[in-house]
């Protein structure tokens, strides 16, 4: 069955009777933390090897989960980086149930997934989806788990420290505990408190490497996607930032009109922009139409698909995708010049 996103939680804390869980997504912390929220949940430490198993190998996960524990209690088996390969197995299990919680770990399955189609649709499995926050969300989310520590942070300081982390739960709980242990208990921040206790734009090389595609500087683009390479940064990483720049651009290209001037539409967008991004949006902006929008972000998507993919060169192909947009941006601007 599929765990809606209100029973998350409660489910982690008493799964019941539930046989297998496939905890899935592109947010590989999140699956990560709920996947060890459950096994503390059943086990309430991970100490006894009779009664807890971590496996990669989807061959062994009907001998684990059929041994015996020797300790009693229930066992716990952990299955990490599952992918379809665990399917057969999945079944073998849901016909001849062991006592055992089987916890299937997976990064992003499509919905064609014969894997999450099962844990879906059967009543012994439960399905629960791992997706980060989206954009919109997150000042609401860093204001409320600062909140819990009892630091309150202006709406403006929380907008600047959502546009500058990634919604993944990973990064939210770094950011979150980085300006807990700056403002101390009781204390309060301010936009100038969390651009001083966060670095800016989480990573430099990605975001010079964004302005300069949406501004139309292929070589400064160029340099700085090696840069981030260099850096470790992966090119679904790079895409992704891209995505969230040129849909928030695009928000702002649809507003405009004979009364909304550039100014007024990027004001428009909520969170609010960061006064240091101000002049780099409208400059894009006055480069890119509301449709060059929608296509360069049909090329980012197909882009992260074709990184994904088993059989493709992603350094190389984000590379010439990213440089074609920046040229695209280019032939904008000399346009307006000429």
């Amino acid at each position: 069955m599929k765990i809606d996103a209100a029973r998350i939680d409660s489910f982690l804390k008493n799964p019941g009777a539930t046989s297998v869980v496939l905890i899935y997504g592109p947010d590989s912390g999140l699956v990560s933390e709920r996947a060890l929220t459950l096994v503390k949940s059943v086990l309430g430490n991970m100490d006894d090897p009779f009664r807890y198993a971590e496996i990669t190998d989807s061959s062994r996960l009907l001998e684990e989960a059929t041994a015996a524990s020797l300790t009693g209690g229930r066992r716990v088996v952990r299955l990490r980086d599952a992918g379809e390969t665990a399917l057969k197995p999945t079944e073998a299990l849901l016909k001849n149930p062991a006592d055992a919680l089987v916890i299937l770990e997976a990064g992003e399955l499509p919905p064609k997934s014969k894997l999450r189609a099962l844990a879906e649709k059967s009543p012994a499995t439960a399905a629960l989806a791992c997706y980060a926050v989206d954009a919109a969300r997150l000042p609401r989310i860093i204001t409320e788990r600062l909140r819990a520590h009892g630091v309150t942070i202006g709406a403006e300081a929380a907008a600047w420290v959502a546009g500058n982390i990634s919604g993944e739960e990973g990064a939210i709980r770094q950011a979150v505990e980085l300006l807990y242990l700056y403002a101390g208990p009781n204390g309060s921040m301010s936009l100038s408190d969390v651009s001083a206790a966060l670095p800016d734009s989480g990573d430099a090389s990605i975001q010079e490497a964004i302005d300069a595609i949406l501004t139309g500087n292929p070589p400064a683009a160029d340099r700085a996607i090696s840069l981030a390479y260099d850096e470790g940064v992966s090119p679904v990483a790079i895409l992704r930032v891209l995505l969230s720049e040129l849909m928030r651009l695009r928000i702002a290209a649809a507003a405009l009109g004979p009364d909304t001037s550039i100014q007024d539409a990027i004001s428009s967008l909520r969170p609010p922009i960061f006064f240091k991004r101000v002049p780099i949006l409208t400059r894009a902006l006055g480069l890119w139409s509301q449709a060059a929008l929608t296509e360069a972000i049909k090329a980012a998507l197909a882009a992260e698909a074709a990184c994904k993919s088993t059989h493709m060169p992603d350094l190389a192909y984000c590379r010439q995708t990213l440089l074609a947009l920046a040229s695209r941006a280019r032939t904008a601007a000399k346009s307006r010049m000429g």
